[in-house]
């Protein structure tokens, strides 16, 4: 009997030892591009799954969007943890040579939010951009009866995402009868959209900005001005600020994504990666947005939740 229980010790202890061991949960390393409520949302959609798919769930984000050196950085302390899968929503183009390089080692990469160009990654799970603009330029376009002079406020040159954006709300808007007569990179500075407001204001019936950060700054440029609710103001995503702005009209519509469905769907691809299953080319999977009102704000029996 002593001789099988020394046995048995052997075996267990031999089996913690393994790297493959049956009840070793694979890791999966997250870089989002910031730290805003909506990359929030995304890393509990991730880790929601990772939990019913009895993965572990590394993250590691920015502090400000664009920054890629230190997104490059995060993605060696993913490496360093022993990940087997990355998820990353990348700052720029310089991440695909990195992550062409983790594929042919054996580490998948899902790209989220945001495309560049490549054949490095797995996947790519992320909002449809381009319907997200068009939706913004219709719903504008509705709001002014399909005539009016309409502004442009958009974020950065390099940022996929919300150029996508950009690029279907131009498209709608002018195609719904809107004239764009402002059309400018202000990024989400404050400062920066009171100048161009103060000028370009007294012409402008609606306004269109392509993301969080930059609608809460003309929302923010607005009230400096005196001006909030005067003119009809379509933005993106949400949190308690711009939704108690929809409900004040200050707002009159934004487009919302879904982010935890981004992270769920993110983590199912990486698994699906590490399981084997090939793609012969880049899997894509865009979601499709949803428009808030006031109105549609109202209804809701959670509004506390309107992702």
């Amino acid at each position: 009997m002593p001789r099988i229980t020394c046995l048995c010790h052997l075996l267990i202890s031999a089996a913690v030892l393994l790297p493959g061991a049956s009840w070793a949960r694979d890791c999966i390393g997250m870089v989002p591009a910031g730290s805003s409520t909506f990359w929030s949302a995304v890393e509990a959609g991730a880790r929601q799954s990772a939990d019913e798919l009895e993965l572990d769930l590394y993250t590691r984000g920015l502090s400000h969007d664009g920054d890629v050196e230190v997104q490059l950085q995060l993605i060696e302390r993913v490496v360093a943890r022993g990940c087997r899968g990355l998820i990353i929503a990348p700052t720029g183009q310089a991440i695909e040579s990195r992550v062409a390089a983790l594929r042919a080692q054996g580490i998948p990469t899902v790209y989220i939010d945001r495309d560049i160009a490549g054949e490095g990654a797995y996947g790519l799970v992320a909002t449809d951009n381009f319907l997200a603009g068009q939706l913004a330029g219709q719903q504008l376009a509705e709001l002014l009866g399909g005539r009016g002079r309409v502004a442009l406020l958009r974020l950065r040159q390099d940022l996929q995402s919300t150029r996508e954006r950009e690029r279907g709300f131009l498209l709608a808007a002018q195609a719904a009868g809107l004239e764009v007569v402002f059309d400018a990179y202000l990024g989400d500075d404050r400062e920066g959209i009171v100048a161009a407001l103060s000028e370009h204001l007294p012409r402008l019936d609606g306004l269109f900005s392509p993301n969080g950060s930059s609608t809460r700054a003309t929302l923010a440029a607005l009230r400096q001005l005196g001006k909030a609710g005067q003119v009809r103001f379509v933005g993106f995503d949400g949190g308690d600020l711009l939704f108690d702005a929809v409900r004040q009209r200050e707002i009159q519509a934004l487009l919302l994504q879904q982010p935890q469905a981004i992270g769920d769907h993110a983590v199912r691809l990486v698994q699906r990666a590490l399981r084997g299953e090939p793609a012969a080319a880049r899997l894509r999977l865009l979601l499709e947005p949803r428009v808030l009102t006031a109105d549609k704000l109202a209804e809701m029996a959670s509004p506390e939740q309107p992702w």
